[in-house]
């Protein structure tokens, strides 16, 4: 690779043995290299002027993720070049990074000639260019997506997304379902924005506060004086929406009288304002959003079978965030900043013991539940960390613990081998909650896996 002296480069990887197996690699190759075990610890050591040049990541780590130090990096304006290794199973994960702007992967197991390719051009890369790829990509990202919400990263999040790529630039209905506070609103407005109607208006109508006597005025419009409290002409939410979308949320509870008059609305392309004679003609994508069971209400005789097979041509399950606990970080960091805005706070980090309880919690309100609980976190914690005596007690946890603070001599090497590889299979390998669940600290943890030799990695 050349001598390259005074290149600073930040590795972040939580298996610590790998971490500095490719710290010596680097130190050996000519350059300063630092080795971080999490994000905050990450965060930390670029908070400090000149750390580094360029960073490398591990995708998963036990505090957050590589695309979520990649967010932060372009939220505090640190722009440099950052390369995300990632497991077997996790390119397709990797290329999302690419996407948000990352500088390049490598897949582990990591080739070094590889490696030395893509340090040098990421260097090369910072030295040509003032405005690195994190920051490019970052401008080209729809600024109304960004600033709303982000994007989880699990099999059924990543899932998801694939069918609202699917089928956002088609004209088709769609059906959103999922449990109360799971987002659904914001599927749809995803959906609109990502469909040639983007430049069009969304309406959103509660289908819930929508009475018998008004849904047909609030839908469809009327005309001044054609009933008692009338007193001017009413658009209505359909030509409102002419050229965009309509979102009809919680549709099961549209009055039964007012569907039949939504069918032909949606047949005909075509609406009549209460108190006229005209048909007006409107050019209006539908999507629809429900908690409710509609197979059930058809056949009790509450939800027309007819309307129901017109609104769901596509339909888009968003999982409970229980079913995601993968993506309770990234979500719950995002939290946090709207929270810091909204209620003038510095809070700048989640400790992982925080996290982890988080991940453990059952979450039946979902990312609303989340959001509320982030935000009062944020308001009650004490200096720059949200820790877990900041969060509300939980109760209920996913996960049974597995004793082993009294590892020692009197236990069985192999009963504690195993103890140790069912905690990380439970915990799908991540370290520091397998180390909650055995109630012995993360350093513990590494030095017997060590001795077992459990999870070593090799460059």
């Amino acid at each position: 690779m050349g001598e390259v002296k005074d290149r600073k480069i930040l590795i972040v990887e939580d298996d610590r043995s790998f971490g500095a197996m490719l710290q010596k690699w680097f130190e050996r190759n000519g350059f300063s290299a630092i080795l971080c075990s999490g994000m905050v610890a990450a965060q930390e050591v670029l908070s400090q002027p000149d750390s580094c040049q360029v960073v490398l990541s591990d995708l998963r780590l036990p505090d957050g993720d590589g695309i979520m130090l990649l967010n932060w990096l372009n939220e505090k304006k640190k722009l440099m070049p950052v390369i995300i290794m990632t497991g077997y199973g996790e390119i397709q994960t990797a290329v999302s990074a690419i996407k948000l702007g990352a500088f390049d992967f490598l897949e582990k197991p990591i080739n070094p000639e590889i490696l030395a390719k893509k340090i040098e051009a990421a260097f090369d890369t910072r030295k040509e260019n003032s405005t690195p790829p994190v920051k490019q990509q970052a401008e080209k990202k729809n600024e109304q997506e960004d600033n709303q919400f982000v994007e989880g990263q699990s099999p059924l999040s990543a899932q998801m997304y694939t069918h609202i790529d699917l089928v956002a630039p088609t004209q088709m209905a769609v059906m959103i379902i999922g449990e109360s506070g799971t987002g659904k609103e914001h599927v749809a407005r995803l959906i609109h924005t990502r469909s040639n109607r983007a430049k069009g208006p969304f309406i959103a109508v509660d289908c819930g506060s929508l009475s018998i006597e008004l849904a047909p005025s609030e839908l469809f419009g009327h005309k001044k004086g054609s009933f008692t409290s009338a007193i001017e002409d009413k658009t209505g939410f359909f030509r409102e929406a002419h050229g965009g979308t309509l979102f009809l949320d919680e549709v099961g509870n549209l009055p039964y009288g007012v569907q039949m008059q939504l069918l032909r609305t949606l047949q005909e392309k075509k609406v009549r304002p209460v108190g006229t004679s005209t048909d007006l003609t409107v050019d209006v994508r539908i999507i629809t959003a429900t908690n409710e069971n509609l197979e059930k209400a058809i056949s009790e005789g509450n939800f027309r079978e007819d309307l129901y097979h017109r609104l769901n041509e596509f339909m888009i399950k968003v999982p409970a965030l229980r079913e995601c606990t993968e993506d309770i970080p990234s979500y719950a960091h995002h939290f946090r900043k709207e929270a810091n805005r909204e209620l003038g706070r510095q809070v700048d980090f989640i400790s992982p013991e925080a996290l982890v309880a988080l991940q453990n919690y059952g979450w039946s309100g979902n990312l609303r539940e989340l959001r509320n609980v982030i935000r009062r976190a944020v308001l009650f914690t004490r200096g720059d960390s949200i820790i877990p005596n900041s969060l509300p007690v939980f109760t209920a946890r996913k996960e049974e613990s597995i004793p082993m603070s009294d590892i020692s001599l009197y236990v069985e090497p192999e009963e504690e081998k195993e103890k140790i590889l069912r905690a990380l299979e439970q915990v799908g390998g991540n370290k520091t909650k397998a180390a909650i669940l055995l109630q012995i600290d993360r350093k513990t943890l590494y030095n017997k896996m060590h001795q077992y030799n459990i999870g070593l990695k090799e460059v």
